[in-house]
């Protein structure tokens, strides 16, 4: 059985070793995150320390680098964008789908990664426009969340968005429409058109061989680029797990990691085609670049939101939400460090390891400097000017009542 731990254990091993290979062609963000999830919970960044008031044993718990790339933090992070997810749906069943694009415009959104916000965009657009000519008399809006992957189940480069879209929308008029057929071949169609389009309009390069391509992908895919559906979503537990699985979630689980040596690795995935398990062992340094390459960049979404779930719009407070908005504000209350732990692995992380009893908190330590020796010392320093600020008042006002200090005016 793989150790727990292991994606990170193989960047500590090996990560300076990539470095000087490839050094000057590490994206900025891409060293960033690496670093952060390499010093994860280091005691040297800091850290919490809770103290046992019965017997007096001290824990220490380091910082998290709350990165998205940190298998730990990741985990944490992509549980927390499903909670807000859910919450935001509305009680209506709901489609789950997969958007692609054929294996010649990849290069194109590796080249020029900001093209990628033009996935969710552009699916988003088709669908829309899809609802719009269900009726003629009246605008319907659907709810549509869609998260980007850029990788496919083998680490590599394969750019798709996945989306959450509400069967039926809102009216202009009519409160709401349910939509029991969605009509994929219109949506290839619809797909394929809009997102070349924009793709030729933001190329800032090689704008004649894209047309080129262009023609040939019309010829050679009449029917559309692939779209299709996952799978229906009727209840809040189902939209749990669709959205868990797929929302901002790191290029690979490591589960699915069989085994590492030091110099290979060794890791499964199902394959989409027939779906018939693969097994794939790798250099260690050409896996941290498979799975390096999906790191975003910058304050770059991974996750966007159109129609009714979009931010700014009219229909925000008009449905009922499929999950409870009370119980929804609970699991928000309760997804803490301490609560994680006790449910994923049965244990209290605060519970005294020599006595049993639940520690307190008792000081934070950042740059190896004790917070609470901060305050202490803030707090004597702002008292000992008050003291002589105190006293000085007090010396002046006595030494004019005894006439020992005269009055500056007359």
């Amino acid at each position: 059985m793989i150790m727990q731990g292991v994606i990170k254990q193989i960047f500590v091993d090996n990560w300076e070793k990539f470095s000087e290979i490839y050094k000057g062609k590490i994206r900025a963000n891409i060293s960033r995150e690496v670093d952060k999830m390499i010093n994860c919970k280091s005691l040297d960044n800091g850290f919490i320390e809770f103290k046992c008031e019965n017997c007096g044993h001290i824990k220490r718990v380091g910082f998290s680098c709350k990165s998205r790339f940190c298998t730990s933090c990741g985990k944490k992070k992509s549980e927390e964008w499903s909670d807000e997810m859910v919450a935001r749906l509305i009680n209506s069943k709901h489609r789950h789908m997969v958007f692609t694009i054929p294996q010649e415009l990849r290069i194109y959104f590796a080249r020029d990664r900001k093209l990628l916000s033009l996935l969710p965009k552009c699916s988003a657009k088709a669908i829309m426009s899809w609802f719009r000519d269900l009726n003629k008399k009246e605008c319907f809006t659907p709810g549509i969340i869609s998260v980007i992957h850029t990788f496919g189940r083998d680490l590599k480069w394969n750019p798709h968005v996945h989306l959450i879209v509400t069967e039926g929308g809102a009216g202009e008029i009519t409160i709401w429409r349910n939509t029991k057929h969605i009509n994929y071949t219109a949506l290839r169609k619809r797909w394929q058109k809009i997102l070349l389009d924009e793709i030729g309009i933001n190329l800032k390069s090689g704008k004649k061989e894209f047309k080129k391509l262009k023609n040939k992908l019309y010829k050679r895919l009449e029917n559309g680029f692939y779209v299709y559906g996952k799978g229906e979503i009727k209840t809040a537990k189902q939209a749990g797990k669709y959205v868990g699985r797929y929302t901002a979630r790191p290029a690979i689980a490591e589960s699915r990691i069989i085994k590492y040596d030091g110099k290979k690795v060794t890791f499964r995935y199902e394959r989409h085609e027939d779906g018939e398990e693969v097994v794939e062992e790798i250099d260690v340094i050409d896996f941290i670049g498979r799975v390096i390459r999906h790191i975003p960049e910058k304050n770059f979404k991974m996750i966007r939101y159109y129609g009714i779930y979009a931010k700014n719009t009219r229909h925000k407070n008009k449905f009922f939400k499929l999950v409870n908005e009370k119980v929804a504000e609970f699991k928000r209350k309760i997804n803490n460090w301490q609560t994680r732990i006790l449910l994923t692995f049965g244990v209290n992380p605060l519970k005294c390891e020599k006595c049993g009893i639940q520690m307190k908190f008792h000081d934070i330590y950042y740059k190896n400097v004790s917070v609470r020796e901060k305050f202490k010392e803030k707090i004597i320093g702002e008292n000992k000017r008050k003291i002589e600020e105190i006293m000085y008042n007090y010396g002046v006002i006595k030494g004019i009542i005894r006439d020992k200090i005269e009055p500056l005016y007359v």
